[in-house]
């Protein structure tokens, strides 16, 4: 214990004889000094503890050193950078970044040093599954360096703001991955991207991102449920093109979905549209044999859609071929 501590802590229990009402007060005046730390009978400054704390390692003591010293100078670059340093590296990324923010504004030369701090929060916050700690610094790191290679921390970065619901950044991230992945990882990321994509309406981007990953991956659960978005992404892309009166795209994207055979609430449907693109395309005979198939699928020629199906091939056989017409949804006006 330090020699001043030692002389309070005497004289201390000198008055606790004495005065014993005067005991805590003297009690609280030892401990302060205790913490305050060591060397104090040498006149050691709180900026040099903090380092001789800093090169034991003792991260914890050093920083209370380095708050004390900022207090005592002022704003000093040299002890904030400290301070900053010491709340990083003891896992206060709030704090850090308060610092950080006050150091740069008069010290800019300490972005990089910001920048480390930073990254090596978000290492230690996705070791420990914080994926909103590691954003956060990550983010924070990317504000002072736009454009930063984070490679590491990409893929768990684009799964977090997917899990949030923000597809740009999540987009972002995932492009970003997809640059720097190990190849046993590029399959779920192009699968991951896909369903983000195909939520958002971008069918087009979606299929060949799925297909990218049924080339890439042979086996496993998710192959098949990427031939499942395909062709419900086909499907919807070919009635996009049929109501834009792009016949041939139509019947390419109609043929994935029927190829798929997924999913199968829609084959009939797709069959339908088939039929109804290659009447447009001037094709009724094969036209007709697509109608005759979305009745093969409903054998009880039951629905709407086998009505509309029987109406197309009769319409065909007897020269009568009118332009198609949605059916109006039961209980529309005039139904």
């Amino acid at each position: 214990m330090p020699a001043c501590v030692i002389r309070v802590g005497e004289e201390g229990a000198a008055s606790q004889r004495g005065r014993r009402a005067r005991a805590p007060r003297l009690g609280r005046w030892v401990l302060l000094l205790a913490l305050a730390g060591s060397g104090c009978s040498n006149g050691e400054s709180a900026l040099a503890r903090g380092d001789r704390f800093w090169a034991d390692s003792n991260y914890v003591g050093a920083l209370a050193e380095y708050r004390l010293s900022l207090e005592q100078s002022g704003s000093d670059p040299t002890v904030l950078a400290r301070v900053a340093h010491g709340y990083a590296m003891t896992g206060q990324f709030e704090r850090a970044r308060e610092s950080y923010d006050q150091l740069l504004a008069h010290a800019p030369e300490h972005t990089d040093h910001a920048v480390f701090d930073y990254l090596n929060l978000a290492q230690r916050a996705l070791e420990r599954s914080d994926r909103y700690g590691m954003a956060g610094a990550v983010q924070a790191a990317l504000s002072l360096r736009p454009g930063l290679p984070v490679a590491g921390l990409t893929g768990a970065l684009a799964r977090y703001y997917a899990s949030t619901g923000e597809n740009d950044r999540a987009i972002e991230f995932y492009e970003r991955a997809l640059t720097t992945a190990d190849p046993d990882s590029v399959g779920d990321l192009l699968f991951e991207l896909g369903e983000i994509q195909e939520a958002r309406g971008a069918c087009g981007e979606a299929i060949e991102l799925f297909s990218a990953y049924r080339t890439r991956v042979r086996t496993g659960p998710r192959r098949d449920q990427a031939r499942f978005h395909i062709a419900n992404c086909s499907y919807t892309l070919a009635t996009e093109a049929r109501a834009a009166g792009n016949a041939g795209r139509a019947l390419a994207l109609l043929g994935t979905v029927i190829e798929m055979g997924v999913p199968v609430s829609l084959q009939d449907d797709a069959w339908f549209e088939r039929g109804e693109a290659l009447l447009e395309a001037g094709r009724p005979e094969e036209a007709m044999a697509a109608y005759y198939r979305v009745l093969e699928l409903n054998p009880q020629r039951r629905g709407q859609l086998a009505e509309r199906a029987q109406r197309r091939i009769d319409e065909i056989r007897f020269g009568r071929i009118q332009p198609s017409v949605t059916e109006p949804e039961p209980g529309a006006p005039g139904t």
